[in-house]
């Protein structure tokens, strides 16, 4: 298991480099978190090398370096951008927290996608009616009700699905990373709505 699921809170990691093609590096091991379920990768340094891209290939995690002065063999230190990774955290622990609001309150149980970022996130709702303003005041009252209990949020792992589960709510498949608790993600700053359609609603999220 890559350190970045083993303990999403690492910031620092000593390990060896695998492979090397051009300017992509694989790692015996990596705290970087590669694209994908509507995540983006981390940043950060290999060996004070900018990371320009993480991707996952072929079991691999493959980062995508500015240069890559390093060979098969070699010592290398991983330094996370510790901000920009716990924004990402508390986003996505944060639109898990909404869906599972959104479906105690209005019993909404279908998502038709979502978008993960540092300053803004999104998520699509299956819901045939208008999350007007009311509805999203109660959505954010709700919403800092359950941040303000400080829920625990727990990762494991059955066989090769790994689910999440918020204290109080239904387990939920993921692959991405998340909190150690709800108030960790702290209380929405605005949550606004766009229409995408017919029997969907877009709910944008800023924290």
């Amino acid at each position: 298991m890559w350190k970045y699921y083993h303990d999403p809170y690492i910031k620092k990691l000593e390990t060896a480099v695998k492979e090397v093609n051009e300017n992509q590096v694989v790692l015996e091991d990596t705290v970087f978190y590669p694209t994908g379920g509507g995540q983006p990768h981390d940043r950060g340094t290999i060996s004070n090398q900018t990371i320009l891209d993480v991707f996952e290939q072929g079991g691999n995690v493959v980062h995508v370096l500015d240069q890559a002065p390093v060979s098969p063999g070699d010592a290398v230190t991983c330094m996370l951008d510790w901000d920009y990774r716990y924004a990402v955290m508390r986003m996505h622990s944060a639109l898990h927290l909404l869906f599972d609001v959104a479906g105690e309150l209005y019993g909404i149980s279908e998502s038709a996608g979502s978008n993960v970022e540092a300053e803004k996130s999104r998520l699509d709702l299956v819901y045939d009616d208008v999350l007007d303003e009311g509805k999203r005041a109660a959505l954010e009252k709700q919403f800092a009700a359950a941040v303000d209990e400080d829920r625990p949020i727990t990762v494991w792992w059955e066989g090769e699905k790994r689910l999440v589960q918020i204290e109080g709510f239904d387990p939920m498949p993921c692959g991405g990373l998340h909190t150690k608790s709800t108030r960790e993600i702290g209380h929405l700053s605005k949550l606004k709505r766009k229409n995408v359609g017919k029997g969907k609603e877009r709910v944008e999220v800023f924290l």
